[in-house]
């Protein structure tokens, strides 16, 4: 069975005039929230071995303020097909890792919540519900995926362990 922890990006600010969309940068609400995400990962030990995270500015920022809660320190990669794919080439990364170790996605919706529902066959009930709903910035959804390799990912294999939003840690 594998792990998969899939983030959408904390709170950004709106994009400013001559600024492109990749360079927006976190607001103050999505900055307060990563202290929180990172605590409720330390506290329950969940800790990816890899990292795949969007090359946009907010999501970088994401991971700065959650990385240093992973023990031991996972490995990172910056993809920027990560900034504007969609759920397949989110799921091409993943089925071309190699091992069994636990994932990371750092991205945007709304490829997150896309790939969240193609993925949860079943789960905690609350936590579906809520992913059913909305994928907020800063959520965090945790999968056990009913799979012995990541070359194996396909839709409805996981089970939803959890489904994190900032505003209620």
């Amino acid at each position: 069975m594998l792990r998969l922890y899939l983030l959408r990006h904390a709170k950004s600010s709106w994009a400013e005039p001559g600024k492109r969309d990749i360079d927006r940068k976190l607001n103050a609400r999505g900055e307060a929230d990563l202290p929180n995400i990172a605590a409720l990962m330390k506290s329950r030990n969940w800790v990816p071995a890899h990292v795949y995270c969007s090359d946009a500015v907010r999501t970088r920022q994401t991971l700065a303020g959650i990385e240093g809660s992973f023990l031991p320190r996972a490995a990172i990669s910056y993809e920027p097909e990560l900034y504007s794919g969609d759920t397949e080439s989110y799921m091409r990364l993943l089925i071309d890792h190699r091992g069994t170790a636990p994932l990371m996605i750092v991205g945007h919706n709304p490829t997150c919540e896309a790939l969240a529902m193609q993925l949860a066959k079943d789960g905690d009930g609350g936590a579906l519900k809520t992913l059913a709903m909305k994928y907020p910035t800063g959520g965090l959804a945790v999968f056990d995926l009913d799979i012995p390799t990541w070359s194996e990912l396909k839709p409805h294999c996981g089970h939803l362990v959890d489904f994190v939003i900032p505003r209620e840690l």
